[in-house]
């Protein structure tokens, strides 16, 4: 079996990343949620619940799953053929990647502001935790990818 790369510098600076993407999220919910049962939060102009509702939900998808995808499929485009892939643009792709999927809970924090309906918010959730839990930048996941897109140290 091929040795395995040495992960531990691309994981923390994807770490400090995915901190730095879901912090503000976390800290937009918590207090939008503590404003709610303080009872401060304003009410929503009628009718913007029906737009923003299946905005957000479509939003917080396409951000978690679609465009990560997409994305992912033009940078195996782009390193088609090449026998190795140098760390360098390998981690700007893993930066770009994560920053595009955890947009998507800044969509759902959009939702759950807004008052959406249910549906449209626990879809936005859901989507926003399978990119918090996906794009997590696990030592596993790392060497992992590493070793799909057979990365070499630069010289």
């Amino acid at each position: 079996m091929a040795h395995a790369p040495d992960c531990t510098p691309l994981r923390n600076i994807l770490f400090r990343r995915y901190l730095q993407m879901l912090a503000p999220a976390t800290v937009v919910f918590g207090g939008w949620a503590a404003c709610r049962q303080a009872g401060l939060t304003p009410q929503m102009p009628d009718g913007t619940t029906a737009v923003v509702g299946p905005i957000a939900f479509i939003a917080a998808i396409a951000l978690a799953v679609a465009l990560p995808l997409l994305y992912r499929i033009r940078f195996v485009r782009s390193v088609e053929g090449q026998k190795n892939v140098e760390s360098a643009p390998f981690m700007t792709f893993q930066l770009n990647l994560m920053t595009i999927a955890l947009i998507a809970p800044f969509a759902a924090a959009a939702g759950y502001i807004a008052g959406v309906a249910n549906f449209h918010f626990a879809g936005a959730f859901l989507a926003s935790l399978y990119a918090a839990y996906y794009y997590f930048p696990s030592k596993k996941r790392m060497t992992q990818e590493m070793r799909l897109f057979r990365v070499i140290a630069d010289a």
